[in-house]
C-alpha cells in the first residue's frame, strides 16, 4: 500500500495481482494473491498470500493512510491456467483465485472497473499510484492498459 507516487509491480501466473486505488487521495494497494481461501492454512503469517485476507489488508492499509472511508475500486489481472497443456484442467488454481478474488470485492462492496484474466501465459503487472492504471504485459508479447 502505498499514498506516493510510485509504480507498484509483480508477475503472476496462476496467481491474481489485484490492484486497489483510491482516486480521490491517489493512493492504492497491490497484493500478488497465491491461493484462493486461507481457512486451509490456518498457521500462515502471510495475510497477502490469500484472496479473502488480501483484499481486507489493502483496504485496512488504505485506509490507514488516508484516516478515514474511502471509495476503492479494483482492477485484476492473472488467473492463467499454466498446466492447460498438461491436462491439467482440474487444478485450474488461476480460475479459483480469480472467482475467489470477486467474490472478496463483491463481499466488501468494492467495483470491478478492469480486468483481464484467464489464458495460458503468465503477466506482468505495472500499478502507477499516481493515475490508478494498469500496465500488463503477457509473457506472449501482448500488452493491454486497464
Amino acid at each position: 500500500v502505498e499514498s506516493k507516487h510510485v509504480e507498484l509491480i509483480t508477475s503472476v501466473g496462476s496467481c491474481v495481482a489485484i490492484c486497489l486505488y483510491d482516486s480521490i487521495h491517489k493512493c492504492g494497494g497491490l497484493a500478488h494473491i497465491m491461493l484462493p481461501y486461507s481457512s486451509n492454512y490456518p498457521l500462515e503469517p502471510l495475510p497477502a498470500k490469500f484472496a479473502d485476507t488480501a483484499v481486507p489488508a489493502i483496504v485496512k492499509g488504505i485506509r490507514q493512510i488516508i484516516g478515514k472511508e474511502s471509495r476503492l475500486t479494483a482492477k485484476i489481472s492473472g488467473g492463467a491456467n499454466m498446466f492447460a497443456s498438461l491436462g491439467a484442467n482440474l487444478l485450474d488454481i488461476g480460475g479459483r483465485n480469480v472467482t475467489a478474488v470477486k467474490a472478496t470485492l463483491d463481499k466488501l462492496s468494492i467495483r470491478t472497473v478492469g480486468e483481464d484474466v484467464g489464458g495460458t501465459h503468465g503477466r506482468r503487472i505495472a500499478f502507477n499510484t499516481a493515475s490508478g492504471l494498469v500496465m500488463i504485459r503477457h509473457f506472449n508479447g501482448e500488452v493491454k492498459t486497464l
